[in-house]
């Protein structure tokens, strides 16, 4: 009897929640329009930097290093694109 009650509260509960956003949704507040920033790439800049030294430096270590040394290339080249400038010129 307590399993098939607890089953119930969880099963109602459950399909409360799908209805909820939905509700949320339809009574929505209007809000006034922010300032949008125009450069939001500017963001991933940084990471996009440390991706292209991550695979420079594996690839050179590996070149010259093989399994350890691509590792270490990994790190360094990591590390210099996360230290280089993200400012555009």
């Amino acid at each position: 009897m307590r399993k098939s009650v607890l089953a119930a509260l969880i099963s109602a509960a459950l399909l409360a929640e799908t209805g909820i956003p939905a509700a949320i949704a339809a009574t929505a507040k209007t809000q006034t329009p922010k300032k949008v920033a125009r450069n939001r790439s500017s963001g991933r800049r940084r990471a996009r930097n440390v991706a292209i030294g991550t695979a420079g430096g594996a690839a050179g270590g590996a070149i010259l290093g093989r399994g350890r040394g691509a590792g270490v290339g990994a790190m360094v080249g990591g590390t210099a694109g996360a230290l280089t400038p993200t400012r555009r010129r």
